[in-house]
C-alpha cells in the first residue's frame, strides 16, 4: 500500500485567475504525480482532490463510500456543514441526498422536468438568441458573457420556471452571491439566502393558489403514491434549477466561444458545416467544462483510492475538468477536435447524480453557437487572450468577460 502523499498545493488558491489561466497544465502535473492528493490549507479542513479520469468516475459512481449527504457521517457533522437555517432551507435538494432519499426526489422532479418540456423550449431559445444579437449585431462588438450568455441562460430558465421578467435581476444577484460565497461576509450571505428563500416561498404559495403552465406549478403539483415535495424541498429544488440552470449554462457558452475564437479553423469549419454541431458541443463540453469540480463528497468509511488511505469524515473533491483531459478518457485530450467522435466526458457528472438539465444545456449551447456563428461573420476576440480573466467562483469555470468583435456590412 502506498504511503499518503501530500503535494505542495496547500497555499494555492484553486479559484484564482492565476491558477485557472493555467489550470489544465497544473492538473496534468497533479495527475502524473498523484491522481488523488491531499490538500491541507492552514486553518481549513483537509480535502482530497481527485484528478484522474478513472478515479473521478469511481467517486461519482460510488455513493456508498463517497456520499453527498453529510448526515451519512453524523447529525453533528451535517449541522456543521449545513450552516445557518435559511442556508439549509435552500440545500434540501436531491444533489445533497443519497440512496432512497435521493431516488425519491429524483423521481418526483423527473415527473415535472420532462424532456418534452425541455424540447418545447427550442423555438423560444432560438428567439431569445436572435433578439440578443439583434441588439448587439449592428455595433459589431459585445461582451459575450454579460450581453449574450447570461441574458440567454437566465431568460430560458426563468421562463421555464415561470419567474416574472421583473424579478430576474434579483435572481441573478442572489445566484451570483450564492455560487461565489467568497468575498462576502456572513451577514451578507445570510441576508441573500433569506431573501431568496422568502421569494421562493411566496412564489410557491402563489402557484398553489393560481396554477399556471410552468415548472414551478408542475413541481408544486407533482405526486407519486401520495408522496409530494415538502416546502423546503420545493424551495431547494427551484433554487438549484435557477442557479445550475443559468450559472453553469452561461459559463458553458462563454467557454465554448472563447475556445472557438482561439481555434479559428475550428470556428470556420463549424460555421460552414453546421452538421458538425452535435459532435462539437460534446467536444467543447469535454475540453473546458463549466463545472470544473463536482460538489464536495464526504468519505463515509476508511478506504483506499489510487493507493491513498482516506479516512471517514474527510472531504473529497472530484475535479471533472482534470478528468476530461486525462488520456485514460480519450486520445490526445489536449487537442480540441470538433470532429472527434463523442467520448464519455464527465461534464454532466455520472451515475445517480448525473445532471438533470443536461439535455437543456446541450440545446442552449447548440442554439447559442449556431446563432452566433451565423449572425457574426469574422468573429474574433476584441482583446489579447491573456486579457481574458476567469470568474472567482468555487467549482465553476468561466470567463469574467469575453469581448468579441465581428464584421459589419
Amino acid at each position: 500500500m502506498a504511503h499518503e502523499r501530500t503535494l505542495d498545493f496547500n497555499g494555492v488558491d484553486f479559484n484564482s485567475d492565476a491558477f485557472r489561466s493555467a489550470a489544465y497544465r497544473h492538473y496534468a502535473a497533479l495527475r502524473e504525480v498523484a491522481p488523488v492528493f491531499l490538500s491541507q490549507p492552514q486553518g481549513q479542513l483537509p480535502i482530497w482532490y481527485v484528478t484522474g479520469a478513472r478515479e473521478v468516475e469511481t467517486v461519482l459512481l460510488d455513493n456508498e463510500r463517497f456520499a453527498r449527504d453529510p448526515a451519512r457521517i453524523s447529525p453533528q457533522f451535517a449541522a456543521m456543514i449545513g450552516g445557518e437555517q435559511s442556508i439549509a432551507f435552500l440545500n434540501d435538494h436531491m444533489l445533497n441526498r443519497d440512496g432512497e432519499r435521493h431516488r425519491r426526489l429524483r423521481r418526483l422532479v423527473n415527473k415535472a422536468f420532462t424532456l418534452k418540456a425541455v424540447n418545447a423550449m427550442r423555438p423560444r431559445i432560438e428567439q431569445i438568441a436572435e433578439t440578443l444579437l439583434d441588439q448587439a449585431g449592428p455595433r459589431g462588438h459585445m461582451d459575450v458573457v454579460s450581453q449574450y450568455a447570461f441574458p440567454l441562460s437566465i431568460t430560458v430558465i426563468a421562463e421555464l420556471l415561470g419567474v416574472p421578467a421583473r424579478d430576474r435581476d434579483d435572481f441573478r444577484r442572489w445566484s451570483h452571491m450564492i455560487v461565489q460565497q467568497v468575498g462576502h461576509d456572513l451577514s451578507e450571505l445570510q441576508r441573500c439566502y433569506s431573501e431568496f428563500a422568502s421569494y421562493m416561498l411566496a412564489l410557491i404559495e402563489q402557484r398553489r393558489a393560481q396554477p399556471t403552465d410552468d415548472l414551478v406549478t408542475a413541481l408544486v403539483q407533482v405526486e407519486e403514491e401520495g408522496n409530494v415535495l415538502s416546502c423546503s424541498e420545493l424551495c431547494s429544488m427551484i433554487a438549484l434549477l435557477i442557479i445550475a440552470g443559468h450559472e453553469t449554462a452561461a459559463s458553458m457558452i462563454g467557454n465554448a466561444v472563447y475556445l472557438l475564437v482561439q481555434h479559428p479553423q475550428a470556428l470556420v469549419q463549424l460555421r460552414d458545416e453546421p452538421g458538425l454541431m452535435p459532435n462539437a458541443v460534446e467536444e467543447l463540453l469535454r475540453y473546458d467544462s463549466s463545472v470544473e469540480r463536482a460538489m464536495v463528497r464526504f468519505v463515509t468509511q476508511d478506504t483506499e483510492l489510487a493507493g491513498q488511505r482516506l479516512q471517514r469524515g474527510q472531504l473529497l473533491m472530484a475535479v471533472v475538468g482534470a478528468a476530461n483531459r486525462d488520456e485514460a478518457l480519450c486520445a490526445h485530450p489536449d487537442t480540441l477536435d470538433i470532429t472527434r467522435p463523442a467520448c464519455p466526458h464527465l461534464s454532466f457528472g455520472k451515475g445517480t447524480h448525473h445532471c438533470l438539465g443536461a439535455s437543456l444545456a446541450r440545446q442552449e449551447l447548440e442554439i447559442a453557437l449556431n446563432t452566433l456563428l451565423r449572425r457574426c461573420p469574422g468573429l474574433q476576440l476584441a482583446v489579447a487572450p491573456e486579457a481574458v480573466h476567469w470568474r472567482y467562483v468555487p467549482n465553476f469555470r468561466g470567463p469574467q468577460a469575453l469581448p468579441v468583435r465581428w464584421s459589419v456590412d
